[in-house]
């Protein structure tokens, strides 16, 4: 049986926070194996890119330490089975950037669980951007860094978008 792919309504929350994955040549990408760090540069140029084809300004610093709190995020999601914005221990995104020690004045979050895509980074962004909420968030010009995390298991990835204004 073949899942859906899902996105979930974005948390806003009052929310701060350079590179999410690695850089360099990537030996796995060229064998075929597509990584989550590839999926998380894929995921935050393809947001960039909405928000210059819109000609929203500014474009969005890759901050290392939202990608961690993202990435945290979507292995929750995996591992602890659930897709949600808040964690199976009760904590949302303010709770987990708190705890992080990311100051902030205004935040959101995009989530999206993509199975059996060849390109989950496309995948997902085209279902966020075909969601008004989850758009608007992409395309918010008071955000001024993000994070992207991603989590992997088989063929489903866990995406978690979080935009953060210090």
């Amino acid at each position: 049986m073949r899942r859906q792919h899902r996105v979930l309504a974005p948390l806003l929350v009052l929310a701060l926070a350079s590179a999410c994955g690695g850089g360099g040549s990537n030996p796995a990408a060229d064998a075929g194996v597509l990584l989550e760090s590839d999926v998380e540069l894929q995921s935050f140029h393809l947001v960039n890119q909405a928000r210059s084809g819109e000609a929203v300004e500014p474009q969005l610093g890759l901050d290392p330490a939202v990608c961690e709190v993202a990435r945290r995020h979507s292995e929750a999601m995996r591992d602890e089975g659930f897709f949600s914005h808040t964690a199976a221990d009760g904590q949302g995104l303010r709770q987990r950037l708190n705890r992080a020690g990311i100051a902030y004045s205004a935040a959101a979050e995009n989530l999206a669980e993509v199975h059996h895509a060849t390109r989950p980074a496309e995948v997902a962004h085209s279902q966020l951007m075909s969601s008004a909420s989850h758009r608007k968030n992409i395309l918010s010009p008071k955000y001024k860094l993000a994070g992207v995390g991603v989590a992997k298991a088989g063929d489903t990835y866990w995406i978690t978008q979080v935009f953060i204004k210090p």
